[in-house]
């Protein structure tokens, strides 16, 4: 029983499966893409794709089971939770943050404050903090030096309201013309192409507690930097995240195995579009080719000790 195959139905091709997994910005359909792309491409025990994917075995027995008989039906459910009561659809989310976002293009400032306030009068109701942070969030823009919630109120006014820069993550590293002064790229840094590749298969921040506030495209460039050049971690350039954080996101996903499934992912893609299976059916191990002598160093200084 626990040696049992766990084969995921060829409704859709694994390139396919691939193109939905990095397209997808749910977390929740993006994982189950993932474990049908496992299911599919390397069919094993389900416990193990269940350790690959982060999941239960559980999970995974009951997505590949609804996934076989139902198809991509299975994967484009709801979920838990969710937007049950939205006060704006997706799309009209989009249309309220576009002056924002042109605003953020020219340089110029908001406020959280603002933003709430500006949400408030479209929606003709009063909403939570939390909500404006949420909303943010779903479409990928970043507040910095945000407010504090004492600020609403009248009776403690706050004394300095910060300005915060409203943009599009990630925004400033597609072209040159839109990138600051102060932030040169390097022949390292990542394509838009490649960061389009490998932003999907990096971990998703922890639910609860600070959000992130880290740009995990620079983190990649910072570690792409050192292994290019070979410098030290203390002597990263200041024009990247702190060499702390880069660290710990590196010593984070190598232990998480986060950097093997990025290799894993990678070379079966490869393999994909090159027509060819996506994991190899044979190795071939070469014997050394650079002998040593049958007797180790120290036994040859036997005679010169003596």
């Amino acid at each position: 029983m626990g040696n049992h195959i766990t084969r995921a139905a060829t409704h859709l091709s694994p390139q396919a499966v691939l193109e939905q997994l990095q397209a997808e910005l749910r977390p929740h359909r993006r994982q189950r893409w993932l474990i049908i792309y496992q299911a599919l491409v390397d069919p094993r025990a389900a416990a193990q794709i269940a350790k690959y994917c982060g999941v239960s075995t559980a999970t995974v027995h009951q997505l590949i089971s609804a996934y076989n008989r139902r198809g991509v039906a299975a994967v484009e459910t709801p979920g838990k939770g969710g937007r049950r009561n939205q006060y704006l659809t997706l799309e009209q989310e989009r249309v309220f943050l576009q002056p924002f976002l042109a605003r953020a293009a020219r340089g110029e400032l908001a406020t959280a404050t603002e933003i709430q306030q500006a949400f408030e009068a479209e929606t003709k109701q009063p909403v939570a903090d939390s909500t404006i942070y949420r909303l943010l969030a779903r479409h990928g823009v970043r507040l910095r030096g945000a407010p504090s919630r004492a600020a609403r109120t009248s009776e403690h006014p706050p004394a300095r309201e910060e300005p915060v820069l409203v943009r599009k993550r990630g925004e400033w590293r597609t072209t040159s013309a839109n990138r600051p002064p102060s932030l040169q790229s390097y022949p390292s840094d990542l394509t838009d192409q490649e960061w389009a590749m490998l932003s999907p298969l990096l971990p998703l921040a922890k639910p609860g507690g600070r959000p992130r506030t880290s740009d995990l495209r620079q983190v990649i460039n910072a570690i792409l930097y050192l292994d290019r050049t070979g410098g030290q971690w203390r002597a990263l350039p200041h024009d990247f995240p702190p060499w702390s954080t880069v660290w710990g996101y590196f010593r984070t996903w190598r232990n998480d195995g986060t950097w093997e499934r990025l290799h894993t992912t990678l070379r079966e893609q490869t393999r994909l579009q090159q027509g060819r299976e996506p994991t190899p059916s044979a190795a071939i191990i070469d014997s050394q080719s650079v002998k040593t002598s049958q007797k180790g160093g120290f036994g040859a200084t036997t005679a010169a000790k003596k």
